[in-house]
């Protein structure tokens, strides 16, 4: 059992969006002051979708641009090598590339996903490489120098919900999804396949008993990833020896939807979900809550965690706010 938490701590800056709800959101990996916004009309259950760049300052947070797109904008990554542009993913199945500096149209388009694009992740060490997570049942590795994917990974798990780089291993992706397993592909063995064989993961193991909607690869623990999903439960697999969890942390009473380690702590990391909270977690020597949010009034769909400010946790929703918290 885990011991309380504390009560739920207020946001610092909070911001409305009328018209759009939420999904998903990134912290620009350039500026201190720069969050990427994924977002929908209609819950993203139908209409546009839009990319919101907010510029965030203690005075408050402002949306400095918008980008519309023709569906719901499920999730977002900026580019790694270019610190204007932002790759948005949407429900249509296309991918769009924005710059940040420019108004109107993308800069680069991609459609090949045949259902809603609901992942996306830029390599922090090749990066020229991104790739996507599809209901249609693949993921997708992608460089931003070429018209077609350089990768489709068959990943067999229904809807993929995650394709995320390892930060350590630069041609190692994890995927994710509906039937509650992880599987670990090696591109260097999937870009050049043999002629007639299908690709295989180079592992794979159950992350638990329901489907898998979020993971995240720890920063500074190479090999160890955080995944969450329908069951609520927060599980550390150390993905040398997946057999069991090296922990498990319960307090959502609803599914999960994003889950992601800190930047500056290597055993803490962060939740959100469906219960409209978003918590932090301590995963060592025991695991323990440490804060909840509860300022939401509906999904808390989108979390992340700032990269040059410590403590610093942004989460949004389909109530159509985002919301700051410092010190957590």
């Amino acid at each position: 059992m885990l011991p309380p938490a504390a009560p739920p701590v207020p946001p610092a800056l909070r911001m409305r969006t009328p018209g759009y709800a939420h999904h998903s959101l990134k912290f620009s990996p350039f500026f201190d002051n720069r969050i990427a916004l994924a977002s929908g009309a209609n819950f993203g259950l139908v209409g546009n979708g839009r990319v919101h760049i907010v510029n965030m300052s203690p005075g408050g947070l402002v949306v400095e641009k918008y980008f519309d797109t023709q569906d719901c904008v499920y999730d977002i990554a900026w580019n790694e090598a270019h610190e204007n542009q932002v790759l948005a993913v949407c429900g249509n199945g296309a991918l769009r590339m924005f710059d940040i500096t420019l108004t109107g149209l993308p800069v680069a388009a991609w459609h090949e996903h045949t259902a809603e694009v609901v992942g996306a992740d830029w390599s922090n060490i090749e990066k020229g490489l991104f790739a996507t997570a599809s209901w249609d049942g693949s993921a997708k590795v992608w460089s931003v120098d070429r018209a077609t994917s350089i990768t489709t990974l068959p990943t067999g798990a229904g809807q993929c919900y995650s394709a995320l780089f390892s930060p350590h291993t630069p041609s190692l992706l994890s995927t994710a999804g509906q039937d509650g397993t992880v599987r670990l592909w090696d591109l260097r063995t999937t870009a050049n396949p043999r002629p007639g064989v299908a690709f295989q993961p180079q592992m794979s193991f159950r992350a638990g008993p329901a489907e898998i909607l979020a993971a995240d690869w720890n920063k500074y623990h190479p090999g160890v990833l955080a995944t969450a999903g329908k069951d609520g439960v927060v599980r550390v697999w150390d993905t040398r020896n997946p057999s069991r969890p090296t922990a498990e942390m319960q307090g959502h009473s609803l599914a999960i939807r994003k889950v992601q380690w800190s930047p500056h702590h290597a055993d803490i990391l962060a939740s959100s979900g469906y219960d409209m909270t978003a918590r932090v977690w301590v995963t060592r020597p025991s695991p323990a809550q440490i804060h909840v949010t509860a300022a939401h009034t509906e999904f808390t769909m989108a979390l992340g965690w700032a990269l040059f400010q410590e403590g610093l946790l942004a989460t949004a929703s389909w109530d159509q706010e985002l919301h700051v918290y410092q010190n957590v």
